[in-house]
């Protein structure tokens, strides 16, 4: 498979994002793929952009690094909801965003009640 240059940058841009977390975290390569459940060789192939990443490695990465996936993509839309219950709450607010404003009012209806 050819890789546009765009989704290289992608790729090498979420690598860089593990690798900036996991210094800040102070953690080795070695010890966030223990509990990712995958190798440090891969784990270095994903900070580098050599390899795409899986979501289920992208999670344990994740959990590994005690960070959202969100802040991996550096994208605020992600949710992961693992409770099914309240992802059909989700899934209903998604598609009905009016229903928003009875779950959570926006301050100017909470300063006047």
């Amino acid at each position: 498979m050819v890789l546009t240059g765009e989704r290289v940058d992608q790729r090498k841009a979420v690598g860089q994002r593990i690798r900036e977390w996991r210094l800040r975290r102070d953690l080795s390569q070695a010890e966030v793929a223990r509990v990712a459940g995958i190798t440090q060789a891969s784990l270095s192939n994903y900070e580098t952009g050599k390899r795409d990443l899986p979501l289920s490695t992208l999670l344990g990465v994740s959990k590994a690094l005690e960070v959202g996936v969100g802040d991996l993509l550096e994208t605020t839309e992600v949710v992961v909801v693992r409770d099914s219950r309240l992802s059909r709450a989700v899934e209903r607010l998604v598609r009905h965003p009016e229903l928003a404003e009875i779950v959570a009012p926006s301050e100017s209806e909470e300063a006047a009640s």
